[in-house]
């Protein structure tokens, strides 16, 4: 199945009917990653998920067999499709640099839009020093494109067409950062400025704009009320493949 899973109750083309033991393995996922997100991988317990789920811990157990178990299926049936979803399009050997930046971008704020618990567990379990899957995604991310990536980073700035003053060993977690930072910070309980109301379309906006232009120096052109799919290209927002 190549299609980034949803929420249970979504509708997604092309999924084949699941029997009602599967679509409770997957509402369970589902329940687990977004508790995982919102409060942390240590200190949410099968207990609590059972809880959420309105089940026993013994149901879990069924599905899972272990704690471990249950975070290696989060991760490989949450998680990792999103790496795939960013990464297999990008073409860094052959595509222009800005061509390849403003894809990855793209497809950031697409899983993003479409797991909005994706930059909270970020946050707590991915760039944070001892998040549990910090280890995992480093291994997910496929190395060969990662230095093609920097390598077409380099020769774009030495054809002068990228910022020269950018660190390529930087981009991609700057760009990373300038996505989950505002999400994650939106999505608080506690905004980390009272009063403030920022809605997706203001930081899509506001992100696209300070990468694209900030790495060619030119004065970006009024996009004020344009999506990221209107500065970008059209975005099919409804099926998301891996």
């Amino acid at each position: 199945m190549n299609t980034i899973p949803l929420a249970p109750s979504a509708s997604v083309i092309g999924r084949r009917p699941r029997s009602a033991d599967s679509l409770g393995r997957e509402r369970l996922l589902d329940l687990a990653v977004g508790l995982f997100a919102e409060r942390g991988i240590a200190i949410t317990t099968i207990a609590q998920i059972a809880t959420a789920a309105n089940l026993t811990p013994a149901m879990v157990h069924y599905w899972f067999q272990t704690r471990e178990k249950l975070l290696d299926a989060v991760f490989d049936e949450r998680v990792a499709p999103l790496i795939r979803h960013i990464w297999e399009p990008a073409d860094p050997e052959h595509q222009g640099a800005l061509d390849l930046l403003r894809g990855l971008l793209v497809r950031m704020l697409e899983v993003t839009e479409r797991m909005p618990w994706l930059p909270s567990l970020w946050l707590r379990e991915i760039i944070q020093e001892g998040g549990l899957f910090r280890n995992r995604v480093h291994n997910r991310i496929p190395r060969e494109r990662n230095i093609a990536f920097r390598k077409n980073i380099a020769a774009a700035q030495a054809r002068g067409e990228i910022n020269p003053n950018l660190v390529p060993e930087l981009l991609l977690i700057t760009m990373l950062g300038l996505v989950m930072l505002p999400l994650a910070a939106s999505a608080a309980k506690e905004p980390v400025r009272a009063g403030l109301a920022i809605d997706r379309t203001q930081i899509d906006r506001h992100v696209m704009s300070l990468l694209m232009h900030g790495l060619t120096g030119t004065a970006p052109p009024s996009c004020s009320g344009t999506s990221t799919a209107a500065t970008v290209g059209s975005v099919d927002r409804n099926r998301l493949e891996v």
